[in-house]
């Protein structure tokens, strides 16, 4: 009988703890989630405001009224940028290049200038919410399917043979 009791009382602290776990990692889950979701936001909202930049830079009205809209553009956009640094990993790389192409679009150049800067930090954003999906979707195991994923094609550059 005490054997049984010791062996009942394992089991539920074991279960315990498994359950403990997974509810941890459903909060962090959902956590990583809206963080996903805020960050998507306010990119979206710096890529529209830049997007109404560049067409003020292409289209320029000299008079008070199209400068101050401008100005308005401007600020809106810096605004949102400061809100997408604020959510931005300053340790992770792909956070870093996030950052350097979202500082490129303060340096207002010409039209084309500015529109494939806005193209180039819309292409790094669109890698970086892809990866932070993947590590929330796979959790501690998200390098290793990231890794997994790309193998097929590595094996198909190193050997042409294979099909």
């Amino acid at each position: 009988m005490n054997a049984t009791w010791t062996a009942f009382l394992a089991v539920f602290g074991i279960g315990s703890i498994v359950a403990a776990l997974i509810a941890r990692g459903v909060a962090i889950a959902q956590l990583r989630q809206a963080w996903i979701n805020a960050l998507r936001d306010d990119l979206a909202e710096v890529f529209a405001t830049s997007d109404r930049v560049a067409k003020l830079v292409r289209d320029p009205d000299a008079t008070p009224a199209g400068e101050a809209k401008l100005t308005e553009q401007a600020h809106l956009s810096m605004a949102a940028h400061r809100r997408v640094l604020l959510r931005l990993n300053p340790s992770e790389p792909l956070h870093l290049s996030l950052k350097g192409k979202l500082d490129d679009l303060v340096r207002v150049g010409g039209h084309d200038e500015y529109i494939a800067k806005i193209n180039a930090a819309l292409s790094t954003a669109q890698a970086l919410l892809k990866r932070e999906w993947e590590v929330t979707k796979y959790g501690s195991f998200a390098g290793l399917v990231g890794w997994l994923k790309v193998l097929p094609s590595r094996v198909r550059r190193r050997f042409p043979s294979i099909r």
